[in-house]
C-alpha cells in the first residue's frame, strides 16, 4: 500500500468519525493495525509520508537516560500536533484553531517537553502557522487540504512508531540504552524480533555502556492541556479545555465532537473537555464526592515545609562539621555561590524542570546551557508540579535573603 492509498484511507477515516459527532485524531483499529504492520516491516516509510521524520524521532529521544517514558512523551507530542493538522482539515472556519498560544499548557508541557522549538516551528510551518509575536502562532494562509491530511498523517506514523519501539524495548527487557542504537536497529530490521536479537547481540558486546548526556525527562503531562490557553490558566484549572471554554464542534457545542479515550483518539485527560459523555466511568466532578488520583495541590508556603523537602535530599543541607583544632584543620572550601538561583532560561513564575547542584540554578528543560553543566555537575530532574514550585520558591526566598542589606555573604 502506498503513501497516496495510505492518505486516502486516513482522510476517509477522519471524515468519518466527523459525521458520527468526533472531530479528533484517527482512532479505526483496521488502518492502524494496517499501518503498523507496514511501519515494522518497512521504517522508510516515515520518510515518504513526512520528510523530517527522522529528525523528530532522533530530536526526541536523544539524550533521554531511559527511553520508555521518553518514548510516551513523544508519543503524546505527536498526538497533539496529528490534531492541530487534523483541526485545520475539518473545521477550517474556526477562528480559534488559526491561533495557537507558544504558553499554552499543551504547547509548554506536552511539545515542548519532547521536541526542540525549531523543529516545533517547522512543524506547525507545515500547517500553515507562522510566528506572530513571541507568545503567538498564527495561520497566514490555510495550506491545501491534501497538505494538512498528509501532515496528520505523518504526526499518526510516527504515533505508531513510538508504540512498536516501545514493543522493542519491552521484549528486549531494559530501556537504558542509546537512542541512536535503538534507531540503526529499527532501520536494519524487518520486524520486532530481528530489531530485538539484533540489539541483544549489540549490548552484549558491550561490557559498560558509555555514560549518555544527561536531558531532562518528559514533562509528565498532567490532565486536560490544551494549544489555545496560556499555561497559568492551566496551572489553576483541572478543568482547562482546548479552547478556553468548552471544545467548539462542527456547527456549534463543543461535546457534540467528543472523543473516545483511547491512546489514539483524543482523550479527556489530554485535552481537558470536563463534563462530556466520553468522560470514562472512574472519572468524577467535583461536585460529586468521589476522589480520583491526581497530583496533590502543594500546601502554601512555608520554611517548614522547605525544611521538610530539602532533608529529603541528602545532599542539599549537610550537617554543620564539629569544630576542628589546628593540627587537622583542612584547607577551606570553595565557596558556593549564595542560595540558588533561576536561569536566564526561565521566564518569570515559569516553573523549572532541572537543578544544578553545581552552578546552584534552575533551569528549563531544553535550555541552552545546559550542555556546559554535563561534565562533571550534578544536575537533578524535578518532578511534578509540587516539587518545581516549591524549588522556585526556593529560589525566590534565596533571592531575597541575598539581595537584602542585611543579608549574609
Amino acid at each position: 500500500m502506498g503513501s497516496s492509498s495510505l492518505s486516502e484511507d486516513y482522510r476517509l477515516c477522519l471524515e468519518r468519525e466527523l459525521r458520527r459527532g468526533r472531530a479528533g485524531v484517527c482512532g479505526d483499529p483496521s488502518l492502524r493495525a494496517v499501518l503498523w504492520h507496514i511501519l515494522v516491516e518497512d521504517f522508510d516509510l516515515h520518510g515518504a509520508l513526512q520528510d523530517d521524520a527522522l529528525a523528530l524521532l532522533t530530536d526526541g529521544l536523544w539524550g533521554r537516560a531511559d527511553l520508555a517514558p521518553a518514548l510516551r512523551g513523544l508519543a503524546r507530542a505527536f498526538e497533539l500536533l496529528e490534531l492541530a493538522a487534523v483541526h485545520l482539515y475539518l473545521l477550517p472556519w474556526r477562528k480559534e484553531f488559526t491561533t495557537i498560544k507558544t504558553f499554552s499548557g499543551g504547547y509548554v508541557h506536552v511539545l515542548k517537553g519532547a521536541l526542540s522549538e525549531d523543529l516545533l516551528i517547522q512543524s506547525f510551518q507545515k500547517m500553515g502557522y507562522v510566528r506572530r509575536d513571541a507568545h503567538r502562532l498564527m495561520v497566514a494562509a490555510l495550506p491545501p487540504a491534501r497538505q494538512l491530511v498528509q501532515v496528520a498523517l505523518g504526526c499518526f506514523a510516527l504515533r505508531l512508531e513510538c508504540e512498536i519501539l516501545g514493543e522493542v524495548l519491552a521484549q528486549l527487557g531494559t530501556s537504558v540504552l542509546p537512542a541512536e542504537e535503538l534507531l540503526q536497529a529499527r532501520r536494519s530490521s524487518v520486524d520486532v524480533a530481528s530489531c530485538v536479537a539484533w540489539l541483544q547481540q549489540r549490548l552484549a558486546r558491550e561490557e559498560e555502556q558509555p555514560p549518555l548526556p544527561r536531558r531532562g525527562s518528559p514533562t509528565g503531562c498532567q490532565a486536560r492541556l490544551d494549544l489555545y490557553r496560556d499555561v497559568q490558566e492551566d496551572e489553576g484549572s483541572d478543568e482547562a479545555s482546548l479552547y478556553g471554554g468548552p471544545s467548539p464542534g462542527p456547527d456549534s457545542p463543543a461535546s457534540e465532537l467528543a472523543c473516545r479515550p483511547q491512546f489514539w483518539e483524543q482523550s479527556a485527560r489530554l485535552w481537558g473537555a470536563g463534563g462530556g459523555p466520553w468522560e470514562s466511568a472512574e472519572a468524577s466532578s467535583p461536585t460529586s464526592g468521589a476522589s480520583e488520583e491526581e497530583e496533590p495541590q502543594p500546601e502554601a508556603f512555608s520554611f517548614l515545609s522547605l525544611r521538610r523537602e530539602l532533608l529529603s535530599r541528602p545532599g542539599d543541607l549537610a550537617p554543620p562539621h564539629a569544630p576542628r583544632s589546628p593540627e587537622q584543620a583542612s584547607p577551606p572550601p570553595v565557596p558556593e555561590p549564595p542560595g540558588y538561583q533561576m536561569h536566564t532560561c526561565l521566564a518569570p513564575g515559569a516553573l523549572p524542570a532541572l537543578c544544578c547542584d553545581t552552578c546552584r540554578q534552575l533551569h528549563a528543560a531544553h535550555c541552552a546551557a545546559l550542555p556546559s553543566c554535563h561534565p562533571g555537575h550534578s544536575l537533578r530532574t524535578l518532578r511534578g508540579n509540587s516539587q518545581r514550585r516549591l524549588w522556585l520558591q526556593r529560589a525566590q526566598v534565596d533571592a531575597l535573603l541575598y539581595d537584602s542589606p542585611a543579608a549574609g555573604p
